[in-house]
């Protein structure tokens, strides 16, 4: 690491000022830096007149992306066997035109797999959260790694950090969960996991971006201190302590400063409080935005963001090349400029690439793509992260069911897969409606419903399903911008505008949860006719299922399952999986209820004995459909025998037996939660601190154990710092809401001379 940041002093010493901007500014998109004809790919002119211009390139974005808004497919873009051939093309183009030779960063997207074409497809992070399998997220993230670095490209852009506060908001289905613990577990493991692989790994979004105005996109984030340090910063925390090299900056504000410009958040609380030493990305435009919506000059508003802490711009159509004017004009310190380089120059020889920048071409990529790593991963992942809220008894299903399947989604793949996914090869994907097929004797299929509310096949599923002994309903909504024609801000990528129907993903947000179209039109009718009814929501958030919920017999949500999801699904319908993921975000009952998280602050127990302060709505007492940390199995479980054993000052071992009461073998999410009185600060109602997962047998027995130390009990007390203080903590084990299992125990401060006031009794 010494030797690293030697060598990059030393490298910098022979920079111009404008080459040492060009490591800084990513002008070019390479997505739009090239054309293929053929087999062969030529470079657009406006990569060769930065080149000449500048005289060097730090970083290019996304020169894999393939989606509609890059405009590549099969036929225009880069492929698999391609991957390692343009991307070294690149690197020597940079390196024979720059006068002092320095590698040029490739960067990718990869927020559920890397977003190229011929890449695995993952579920969507939300449905990675319901998991509560941190390991298995940490191989995922091992296997992108892999692929990036195979695919000679040096750094992924993932999102990690983002803490689903809103279901409105459409980049819900990125937040891995509400919950900053499992976040931060997340983190960890993901970051962990990645790092195995030689390429650089992107956190995204610093910061608070899930909790904005409304659940808009972007907009204003109103929250304080506290909040930010108890809620937004665990993931972050987690993911700097496990060594990710870069961290992206959010597009919002964050109690009225641009996170782009805020000094406060970048360098006093990223870098100085969670000792982050690595490169701080702009996200794409944000450094334009940020000067707009402070209405600065060009070259004082990239000055600010700069002196802010932001290191590397993305996509910023030459936004921070005002950087060279700004420091000709004295209104920059060149030393600052000086700073940010070093700090990219350093990951670059950490990757090795001043050694050998190139990769060799041997088919490694594509072999590895063949292996079935990722595909097993995807699958096992898409099976743990389904989560069955309901079932009278109707689930699984046997084989020899005649089966009547209703939903856009089951026809189509890209259906399943989420945002941030690359065009795919359909013809060698598997539908829900073909894994089913493959799985029931007798299965019909009609759309049924219709995302805008067109009735006219409805008829047709109702004729269907009255010669079949299940209704099979898909329900939920669209991300699929691959089929939506969409028309694209041309700034952010985001959906402006579309032929056909999307309802989620980054610029999607909406007012009203409800089911969109007549998906539920259809479920009435079929439950008119007495027919049973299995819903499986296909969704990149939570909606409001009220009535569904009560209309229709076993509900599981799959979220955005990814490629291998019709398979995965369809081994849960049938019982040759046993589901066993858990809520990581709660369900509403109504739009009108959120927001709904759990680790919210409640009335103590005075207040509810004499009936004091209203904390729920007349008109909806349990504002909760379905809570975080739910979700049923086809086994049930018990718990009994609470241990509790006092380690030391402040370090406690937790510990109860989980028994399988059923005839089936089944796993169990174990969640371990705490709550507190008599700190500085009031605590939440309820806050997760541990969780495991646990394979039973029919009738087996097993003990599972916890550990609480100063980490797992401290808050962030009212002097503004992580501390344990003297307090009471109520222990709570089970699956949420079912947590009979109590214990207390007594945490002492930290700090001898230090005496909190309490704030209640």
């Amino acid at each position: 690491m010494k030797n690293c940041e030697l060598y990059a002093r030393q490298l910098l010493k022979r920079l111009t000022l404008r080459e040492k901007v060009a490591q800084l500014s990513q002008t070019v998109a390479g997505y739009r830096g090239f054309c293929r004809k053929g087999e062969d790919f030529f470079f657009q002119p406006a990569f060769y007149s930065f080149l000449e211009e500048y005289g060097a390139m730090g970083a290019i974005s996304n020169l894999l992306r393939a989606d509609p808004f890059a405009v590549e497919s099969f036929a225009e873009g880069i492929e698999p066997r391609h991957r390692v051939k343009v991307a070294n093309q690149l690197q020597r183009e940079v390196l024979d035109r720059a006068r002092v030779p320095i590698p040029v960063l490739i960067e990718v997207e990869a927020n559920h797999g890397v977003m190229a074409l011929g890449s695995e497809v993952f579920p969507t992070n939300l449905g990675l959260g319901c998991m509560f399998h941190d390991e298995l997220y940490g191989k995922i993230m091992a296997s992108v790694g892999k692929e990036i670095a195979l695919s000679a490209n040096h750094m992924g852009f993932t999102a990690m950090l983002d803490v689903a506060r809103d279901p409105r908001w459409g980049r819900t289905e990125e937040c891995l969960s509400e919950d900053p613990y499992l976040i931060g577990r997340y983190a960890k493991s993901g970051v962990k996991g990645f790092k195995t692989a030689n390429a650089l790994l992107c956190c995204k979004h610093f910061c608070a971006a899930g909790d904005s105005y409304g659940g808009l996109n972007t907009a204003e984030v109103n929250v304080g201190r506290r909040e930010l340090h108890d809620i937004h910063l665990t993931g972050a925390k987690n993911a700097i302590r496990a060594g990710a090299d870069v961290v992206m900056a959010a597009y919002n504000t964050v109690d009225g400063v641009p996170c782009h410009m805020n000094k406060y958040l970048l360098r006093d609380v990223l870098r100085e409080e969670l000792g982050f030493r690595g490169i701080l990305l702009s996200d794409g435009w944000g450094v334009a935005r940020a000067i707009e919506q402070m209405g600065l000059d060009e070259e004082t508003g990239a000055a600010t963001v700069l002196r802010a802490g932001i290191d590397l711009s993305l996509a910023d159509h030459g936004a921070f090349l005002h950087l060279i004017g700004a420091c000709e004009k004295g209104i920059l310190e060149e030393e600052l400029i000086d700073e940010a380089v070093l700090r990219i120059l350093e990951k670059k020889y950490e990757l090795g690439l001043f050694d050998d920048p190139f990769v060799k071409d041997d088919g490694s990529l594509v072999a590895y793509q063949q292996s079935g790593v990722q595909q097993k991963l995807a699958y096992e992942a898409a099976c743990e992260s389904a989560v069955l809220l309901k079932n009278n008894g109707i689930l699984p299903l046997s084989p020899h069911k005649r089966v009547a399947l209703f939903g856009a989604h089951a026809a189509n793949i890209y259906y399943l897969l989420g945002d941030y996914t690359s065009l795919q090869n359909t013809q060698t994907c598997v539908t829900l409606l073909e894994a089913l097929r493959e799985r029931f004797d007798a299965l019909q299929y009609t759309r049924g419903w219709d995302f805008e509310g067109d009735d006219g096949d409805m008829q047709h599923a109702l004729e269907l399903a009255r010669d079949c002994d299940v209704a099979v309903v898909t329900v939920g909504g669209s991300s699929a911008r691959a089929l939506a024609e969409a028309k694209y801000d041309s700034h952010t990528g985001a959906a402006a505008g579309s032929k056909t129907f999307l309802d989620c993903g980054e610029g999607c947000d909406v007012a009203d949860l409800r089911l969109p179209g007549n998906q539920t039109a259809l479920i009435r009718r079929l439950k008119a006719e007495g027919i049973p009814v299995v819903l499986v929501m296909i969704a990149g958030r939570p909606y409001e299922i009220t009535e569904e919920n009560e209309l229709a017999d076993a509900v599981l949500a799959a979220w955005y399952p990814g490629l291998q999801g019709g398979r995965a699904i369809g081994d849960i319908l049938t019982g040759r999986v046993n589901p066993s993921g858990k809520l990581s975000v709660s369900i509403p009952v109504s739009s009108a209820c959120l927001p709904v998280y759990y680790n919210r602050y409640e009335r103590t127990k005075r207040e509810v004995k004499r009936k004091a302060y209203n904390r729920t709505y007349l008109d909806h007492l349990h504002p909760v459909l379905y809570p975080f940390g739910y979700g049923l199995s086809y086994a049930s479980f018990s718990y009994s025998d609470l241990q509790l054993e006092r380690l030391g000052k402040n370090r406690f071992q937790v510990s109860a037996a989980v028994k399988n009461e059923s005839a089936v073998a089944g796993t169990e999410v174990v969640q371990l939660y705490i709550s507190g009185s008599g700190n500085s600060v009031r605590r939440r109602a309820k806050e997760l601190r541990g969780y495991e997962r646990v394979y039973l047998l029919p009738g087996e027995t097993k003990r599972v154990s916890f550990t609480l130390g100063s980490e797992e009990l401290c808050v962030y007390s009212i002097r503004e710092k992580w501390e344990v203080e003297n307090a009471r903590v109520t222990v709570m084990i089970g699956s949420n809401p079912e947590l009979r299992l109590m214990a207390e125990l007594t945490t002492e401060a930290e700090d001898a001379a230090y005496t909190p006031i309490s704030t209640e009794s």
